[in-house]
Formats: structure tokens, sequence, C-alpha cells
């Protein structure tokens, strides 16, 4: 552990700021993509996921933990910590001082390192190295959460029933403020990054010259923030809060430590994650018939990781 204390050494495993331009993506590797969000998404079809990612994840595979932690440092969005003891645990670590609307994004992006790094860095050192993950991989992660997050058939439903809405009758024909008002919608709608919406329209190619509209992103993002009937779902967006996320370990262990210290009976811990809605399989792994505990060096990897970061 000595290792990774080092703040120097740590500084090379975090995510920065997402860069939304997937364009260098080769068409396969695009189509890799969409398959991979067909096959995962099929539960929720068309419909916004937003806010549910977190929920959706931890029923993917009931290995994943998810983290909340404060870092001052604006540079980190989230990271993928993978624990040194070769179980097959894997933490999504979120900054809770980024608005939901980036955490959300950060748990897709996240997910997709596990899903198609998890294994390459099995045996690396506790975190991915996002620094050897800038090129094509990162933006296939970037990309996958757009496409998990807004997938293309439902922007396709979305922009037909805009233009009707709109008596708009050919694409060509929306202008600057047409696409404003999109973006603007579909940010709200599907709990997504402005950023990434706008990029979205010009990755499916109905917006030219994205460029404008990158320009102009601070004028449409205080155009968002400012439309009254938004309001209440946009403060929340782009609050800190997170009350979707229960951390591993502030609910789950110490159900965990109360059932195996005997303050807590099986039956009682049953009851107690039912009326929380926790995920049962999470609970049933430490009510197993051995009753023995998980190993908690995992956990003080990951604490001690963090704490030399927030310093």
């Amino acid at each position: 552990m000595s290792s990774i204390d080092q703040n120097e050494l740590f500084e090379q495993y975090y995510q920065n700021k997402y860069d939304f331009n997937t364009a260098s993506l080769s068409a396969d590797e695009i189509a890799d993509i969409k398959r991979l969000v067909r096959e995962k998404r099929v539960d929720y079809a068309l419909a916004p996921m937003g806010a549910g990612v977190f929920n959706w994840i931890l029923k993917q595979d009931k290995n994943i933990r998810f983290e909340l932690v404060h870092f001052e440092s604006g540079k980190i969005d989230g990271m993928l910590y993978i624990p040194t003891s070769g179980k097959e645990r894997a933490y999504i670590i979120l900054n809770s001082n980024k608005p939901l609307i980036n955490q959300i994004f950060t748990a897709a992006h996240e997910y997709y390192h596990y899903v198609k790094d998890y294994q390459r860095f099995k045996e690396k050192p506790y975190i991915c190295d996002f620094n050897m993950l800038k090129d094509v991989n990162e933006m296939m992660a970037c990309r996958f959460a757009a496409e998990m997050l807004l997938p293309e058939e439902a922007l396709s439903r979305e922009v037909q029933d805009f233009s009707r809405a709109m008596a708009i009758p050919d694409m060509k024909d929306m202008d600057f403020n047409c696409f404003a008002v999109l973006a603007i919608f579909l940010t709200v709608k599907y709990q997504m990054p402005l950023k990434a919406v706008i990029y979205r329209l010009a990755e499916e190619h109905y917006m030219d010259d994205i460029e404008k509209y990158i320009e102009n992103y601070e004028f449409i993002k205080k155009v968002l923030q400012e439309i009254k009937i938004f309001e209440k779902r946009v403060d929340e967006l782009y609050s800190n809060e997170n009350n979707y996320v229960i951390p591993y370990s502030s609910t789950y262990q110490d159900m965990e430590k109360a059932f195996l210290s005997g303050n807590a009976s099986r039956e009682d811990i049953l009851e107690d994650a039912a009326k929380l809605e926790l995920d049962m399989n999470l609970i049933h792994e430490f009510l197993g018939e051995d009753g023995e505990m998980e190993d908690e060096s995992d956990d003080d990897e990951l604490f001690s990781i963090i704490n030399a970061k927030r310093g």
C-alpha cells in the first residue's frame, strides 16, 4: 500500500474532465459501442435512464460498489478502483463535489471501463491508469456513456417529435435557436450533460457546425438554468447532492458488522434491507452460512488512497 500513498503517484490515477468529441472513432468502433449499449440497455428500451444508472449498474454485477468522495480538486470526476486482493470486486468512485448530472455520466463512463478493461487491469496496481486510456479507449468510454444515456433510437424519436411540434418539415430548416431549445429539453429529460447532448446531435448527423454551439455553450447553459418550468429538475441535476447512491461502506458494511457482531439477527437485517430497498444480492453475500466477514483490506486500501488525495 505504501506505493499508492504518495500523492505524486496518485495524481496519475484520476479521470480528467471528459472530452465528448469522439469524432475520430472508427465506424467499427462506434458500431461495437452501439451493439454493447443495445445489449446492456434492453430493460430500458428507449426510456430515459438518467439517475437510474446507479441502481442499474449495481444490478448488472453484484461485485460493483459505489463510493461518494468529496474531492476538492476540480480535475477529478471519478475513477474505477480495483482492489489488489484478487477478488472480483471493483469500486466506482464518484466526486460528490461535482453536480449530479456529472456523476450520472461518470457512472456510465466508469462502467464501460469495468466491462471492457477490468481483466486488463486486474493485475495492475489499484486504479485504472487513465494516462494509458486518453486515446481511443477513453473516447469509447465517453461515447458508451453518451449512447447509454441517450441512445440513437431515442434521439431519432425525440428529433422527429420536436420537428413535428415546431412545424419544421426539414431538419435543414432548424436554426441555432431550435437546436439550443432541443438540446436543453434533452438535457433535462435524459439527465445528461448539456455538452454531451450537443455532441450527440452532431454524432448522429442532426447538427452541422458544432463549433458554433460549443462556442455558445455557456450561454445555452445559462438559459437552461433560468427556465422556470425546468427549475426544480435543473436545480437537482446541478446540485452536488446524490440521493440515488447508497455507498457500500456506509450502509451495507454497517449491516454486515451488526449481523456478525450479533447486534442484529438475520431476520432483522433482511427486514431492514427490504424497507430500504437495498440490493438483496449484496445482503445475502454476508448472510451466508459460513458467517465469515468479507476481508476488509480492500476497503482499508481504498480509504487510504482517498485520504491521501484529500490531504
